[in-house]
């Protein structure tokens, strides 16, 4: 299985999603103090901090403009769809994973016709019309684990939310991450 290593550490991560932004206020509103007592099942307590892998397809496609041929890898995430220009390929590792792992909702064809069409998108916002490359055939299409924590929390009124954090850029994760991670989380309640 191809993974790319987290970077950030639980200890980090605990702070990152601990840290108190708004002094004595966020002091007082602290979640903690509400999630001692609450159970999200097998003996967790609130709040709960676990690093999941998250599926992403690599996709490589060739591209053919003035300059001549090319290739350009996309990553479109398994459960949301989300598109990104893929530039990580010397962070991929092989290897077992001891940790969550989720498995793909999207299948390899859906996952190649979303990442070629986002690529024409992303191609055709570019300013200059010299420099947009034609997109030709796809070349390849694999599947790798990406990391990130995941911090589950009560909100006011006894509500169950997470937060995100990349667990190899230590970035806050985006409202497409977060559709991934629940999509994945549903899938696997099925």
């Amino acid at each position: 299985m191809k993974y790319i290593e987290a970077r950030v550490s639980e200890d980090a991560a605990l702070r990152f999603f601990e840290r108190r932004r708004f002094g004595n206020l966020y002091g007082l509103l602290c979640r903690r103090r509400f999630g001692a007592q609450s159970e999200i099942g097998a003996g967790k307590r609130l709040p709960y901090l676990e690093r999941i892998w998250l599926p992403y397809y690599i996709i490589t496609i060739r591209v053919n403009s003035h300059r001549g041929e090319g290739e350009v890898a996309v990553s479109v995430e398994g459960h949301s769809g989300s598109f990104a220009i893929f530039q990580m390929h010397d962070d991929l590792v092989e290897g077992d994973l001891n940790e969550e792992v989720f498995h793909p909702k999207l299948a390899e064809d859906e996952a190649i016709k979303i990442g070629r069409k986002e690529l024409l998108r992303a191609i055709l916002r570019r300013r200059a019309a010299r420099e947009k490359p034609f997109i030709e055939e796809t070349i390849g299409a694999g599947l790798f684990y990406y990391p990130y924590w995941v911090y589950y929390y009560e909100r006011w009124g006894s509500s169950l939310d997470i937060r995100l954090q990349d667990a190899l850029t230590g970035e806050k994760g985006g409202n497409r991450t977060k559709m991934g991670v629940l999509g994945a989380f549903a899938s696997k309640a099925d």
